[in-house]
């Protein structure tokens, strides 16, 4: 690796920066992407290179990038992104923390960035640039989808299938062998009995379906 873009200057974005610092030091240059700063701003020692939309005309060919960007409100597109900078070449980096737990049958997708505290069992698969933050538990044969966010200290039991671009609130348990759609959102501290055959905002213990 030589130049490394991280994009985003805020919440999760800069835990993602945070945790590369961890696993790679000091030893690429790294430049950040903003749509809230100006190009040549300095932050944490570093510059922003542009906004997102400067990959698209700069030369970033041979070059690599960590990406987190997505919330409750915005994780259904939170792919787009991603998806452009690998066509104008760019490569994704994906992180695993040394203080997670990753079974050696699990499957991580490229891009895929999963935090301190983390324990991934056998069999697991997670998709493309999933994002699992620190504490939750992914049980064994569980598939989650490319793109999606697992919260903090979630609890994903076995044989569970999530889809792609889903975004699992903090706390949350979801029981064995259910099913969740694609593009569904599920707030935090809710409890999953059964599966979700509707896409849309659930919430609750046990969680109801709250709106599409």
């Amino acid at each position: 690796m030589n130049k490394v873009f991280c994009f985003g200057t805020s919440g999760g974005c800069l835990d993602a920066f945070y945790l590369y610092k961890e696993i790679y030091k000091d030893s690429h240059e790294v430049l950040f992407l903003s749509n809230q700063h100006s190009s040549g701003d300095v932050l944490f020692e570093h510059i922003v290179h542009g906004p997102f939309e400067s990959i698209l005309s700069s030369i970033t060919n041979n070059t690599h990038f960590v990406y987190q960007c997505g919330s409750s409100s915005n994780h259904i597109s939170r792919s787009v992104w991603f998806e452009k900078a690998i066509v104008h070449g760019m490569t994704p980096i994906t992180l695993i923390s040394p203080e997670a737990y990753v079974h050696k049958t699990a499957s991580i997708g490229e891009g895929a960035i999963i935090y301190p505290g983390v324990r991934v069992m056998a069999n697991v698969i997670v998709g493309k640039n999933c994002i699992i933050l620190p504490n939750s538990v992914v049980n064994h044969d569980a598939n989650i989808g490319d793109y999606s966010i697992i919260n903090s200290s979630c609890v994903i039991n076995g044989g569970v299938k999530i889809g792609k671009n889903c975004y699992i609130g903090s706390s949350t348990s979801i029981k064995e062998n259910v099913e969740i759609l694609s593009k569904t959102t599920i707030g935090m501290c809710s409890l999953i009995l059964k599966s979700l055959n509707k896409k849309g905002i659930y919430y609750g213990s046990p969680a109801k379906f709250i709106r599409q």
